[in-house]
Order: C-alpha cells, then sequence, then structure tokens
C-alpha cells in the first residue's frame, strides 16, 4: 500500500468502447489508501466496465492503474453453484495466485482460509458445498476468497446484490475493517443510500464521470441529478431513484 499519501487507484483519460458503443469516455479521478469509495451511476453507466479496466481484463484507451496488488469480488453467479466445492474450498482458491505454479495450498494456508471464513461469518459452513449455501452465504465466501489474496486493492462488483440483510451486514462490517487497515476499497452498487451511508468516497459515473469527492460533496440532488436525470425525484426534501434496474430506492 502506499505509505506515501500517492493515490493507489487512478485514472486518466480512460475510455473504453465494444465496438461502436461507448462504455466509458475520458475518466479521470485518484483514490488513496484508506479510502471506502463507491461507484455509483444508472444502469449501463459503465460501472462493471471501470473495475476490469482497472484489473486490465478489458482494453482501454488511456490510463488505469492499481498501485500493488488488487483483488476481486465478481458479481454474484462468478462460481457456478453446480461446482464440486465447498466453502473452505473457495476461500483456498483466493491462495493460488500467491502460490506460484504447481504449488499446493499448505497447512499456513489453510489456518489462514478457516481464519477468514470465521471473519465472514462462514466458519461452521467450512465443509459445506458451495451449491448449498444460500445466496448471502455464497456472496460472504467470494468476499473471502478475495481476502485470501491479501490485496492491497479491493474492488467489489455489486457485492450486497440480492444478498440477505445479516450476510449484507457482516461484509461491509469485513470491508470497513479493510478500510481501517489502510486498504482501498472500490465498490460498485446501486443503492444509493447504502453507499451514502458506509462510503467515505462517492464516483459518480453515467459513462464519463459526472462527480467524485467525499460523500457529503457527491450525495445531493443536484449533482446525483446529472447521472440519473429524469429518474430522481424528490419528495419532502427525500431523494428516491425510480425505474432503476435493480429496483432500489
Amino acid at each position: 500500500m502506499s505509505a506515501d499519501g500517492s493515490p493507489t487507484v487512478a485514472t486518466s483519460g480512460l475510455s473504453v468502447s465494444f465496438g461502436s458503443r461507448q462504455a466509458l469516455e475520458d475518466v479521470s479521478f485518484e483514490l488513496r489508501s484508506g479510502t471506502f469509495t463507491g461507484v455509483l451511476g444508472p444502469n449501463g453507466a459503465g460501472k462493471t466496465t471501470l473495475l476490469g479496466a482497472l484489473l486490465g481484463t478489458i482494453a482501454h484507451r488511456g490510463s488505469a492503474r492499481v498501485e500493488g496488488r488488487p483483488a476481486y469480488v465478481p458479481q454474484a453467479g462468478a462460481i457456478d453453484a453446480s461446482f464440486p466445492i465447498d466453502a473452505l474450498g473457495v476461500v483456498l482458491m483466493g491462495r493460488y495466485p500467491r502460490l506460484g505454479w504447481r504449488r499446493r495450498p499448505g497447512p499456513d494456508d489453510r489456518r489462514r482460509a478457516r481464519e477468514l471464513l470465521e471473519q465472514v461469518g462462514l466458519a461452521a459452513e467450512a465443509r459445506t458445498s458451495f451449491g448449498a449455501l444460500s445466496g448471502g452465504q455464497r456472496q460472504r465466501a467470494l468476499v473471502g476468497r478475495a481476502l485470501a489474496q491479501e490485496g492491497d486493492v479491493l474492488l467489489l462488483d455489486e457485492p450486497l446484490t440480492g444478498v440477505d440483510a445479516p450476510s449484507a451486514e457482516v461484509l461491509l462490517e469485513v470491508f470497513e475493517a479493510e478500510r481501517r487497515s489502510g486498504r482501498t476499497v472500490v465498490m460498485t452498487t446501486h443503492d444509493l443510500a447504502q453507499a451514502a451511508r458506509v462510503c467515505d468516497r462517492l464516483l459518480l459515473l453515467n459513462r464519463s464521470l459526472v462527480a467524485a469527492g467525499r460523500t457529503d460533496e457527491v450525495f445531493r440532488s443536484e449533482v446525483l441529478r446529472r447521472a440519473y436525470g429524469g429518474d430522481l425525484l424528490l419528495i419532502d426534501g427525500q431523494t428516491a431513484l425510480l425505474d432503476d434496474a435493480h429496483h432500489h430506492h
């Protein structure tokens, strides 16, 4: 992690196209270590595309830089529920990038995986098959897998979508602990209210960067309306998001 206050995540003139469709255009921002950033925007705004560019899995123009090792939590469904693996095995998958070719997890890796299962509240389900876990438990296992990579930057693609309330609470505590430890946490989400509650920084996207800054600077109706347009409604001074693909308000 950056110890001198320099950015750990940064883009400059980042643009991504899929054929004739412009997914991101001229996006520039900087994030520093020890911050928890929510990436907001309407459906199709380029949130997942942004994470792919930062990971280097999506071709792009401009620059997208992650200082240190990234750890990634994909959207739910990234692992086939029928895949023959238990919760402990899912977390152990996160150790393989650190082991190198032809090396198998050893006792220390298994110990660390069990510690992470405890951290995400799945110690009792260590030997439960991935397919037998609930949706929230599966997402917790995937977060445990990312933590096992011991990355400097945690990239989360809608980690709380469709997750039950107890699992969401556990995961938010984990993300906050990672932030307090000095890691950079970046989470895409459709849930405006939740992002405003738990994140200290926000990036507001609608293919281009609409706004970036502290949560209290970005989470304002006049700023949000520039991204969401007519889908944003004020009711008794409260902001409501209408017609969002995931139906969050």
